[in-house]
């Protein structure tokens, strides 16, 4: 199969982007002096975050989210980490994502979670926080911990997410963290890098491409976020507008892949 140059380039630019104790837990005080503009208010997924101070203890539950909070200067700020099963940081920051806490290679406990005593958890979606496998975000709330939502990944419909949807996130956390001009730089950067990326690819015929993974010998592809990542790599998704309404990722066949006859398949692992 052609490789499809473009595609490590956008798959990156996510990855920057781009996750004991009764319930009755409470957060670490946060300090009573007050700290440069704050307190303050973000909006996400609907709801208001309030901070009167920034969080000195974060939970990450995704692999490039960790990464993300070192690059704005927040590592000693990290409690714990979960959702590791999705990736590995490397780079730069490898070593200080190495030093913070796992509290399970997929979703955490309740209890697990809650022995962080997190101010803030920056989460991949608002499915684990049922009231069973995790309390409610409403409940965290009361309990002055606040649940932040990866953007594009805000209620039951995560099709809708797109690879510019990390230019909110840099936003919050910048206000949130108290380092507005850091995130600043970051997202600059992501924009530079899409810009690179659209130069190069910018005029050539869209590579076909399938996003594949393998879960229990059954083999899945993906839309939404992956479909937007193969638009701006110069590439078309074959599963685009196939999965069923709300499904960003569904069971395919080897048969059916073949049929499709993608020039390029991203393996995720």
């Amino acid at each position: 199969m052609r490789s499809l140059r473009s595609a490590a380039i956008a798959l990156a630019v996510l990855a920057v982007a781009a996750g004991c104790q009764q319930a009755s837990a409470t957060p670490e005080p946060r300090p009573a002096s007050a700290a440069t503009g704050f307190p303050v208010d973000v909006t996400n997924c609907g709801r208001t975050l309030h901070f009167d101070q920034p969080p000195t203890r974060i939970v990450s539950g995704w692999s490039s989210s960790t990464e993300l909070l070192p690059a704005l200067g927040a590592q000693d700020s990290l409690a714990g980490q979960y959702n590791t099963s999705t990736g590995t940081v490397t780079g730069e920051h490898a070593e200080a994502a190495s030093r913070v806490p796992v509290l399970g290679e997929n979703a955490p406990g309740r209890e697990q979670l809650l022995a962080a005593r997190p101010q803030l958890i920056w989460t991949d979606g608002e499915y684990p926080f049922d009231g069973k496998q995790l309390p409610a975000i409403a409940d965290l709330a009361k309990q002055g911990i606040q649940v932040m939502v990866l953007s594009g990944f805000c209620g039951d419909d995560a099709t809708k997410a797109k690879v510019t949807d990390v230019a909110a996130d840099h936003d919050a956390l910048g206000r949130i963290l108290g380092k507005p001009a850091e995130a600043q730089r970051l997202r600059a950067d992501v924009d530079r890098r899409l810009a690179a990326v659209a130069e190069r690819v910018g005029g050539k015929p869209a590579t076909p491409v399938a996003f594949l993974s393998s879960f229990d010998r059954q083999l899945y592809t993906y839309e939404g976020v992956y479909s937007d990542m193969a638009r701006l790599a110069g590439a078309t998704n074959v599963y685009a507008g196939t999965l069923p309404a709300k499904s960003y990722y569904g069971q395919v066949s080897v048969e059916d892949v073949a049929k499709r006859d993608p020039d390029t398949i991203v393996y995720l692992l």
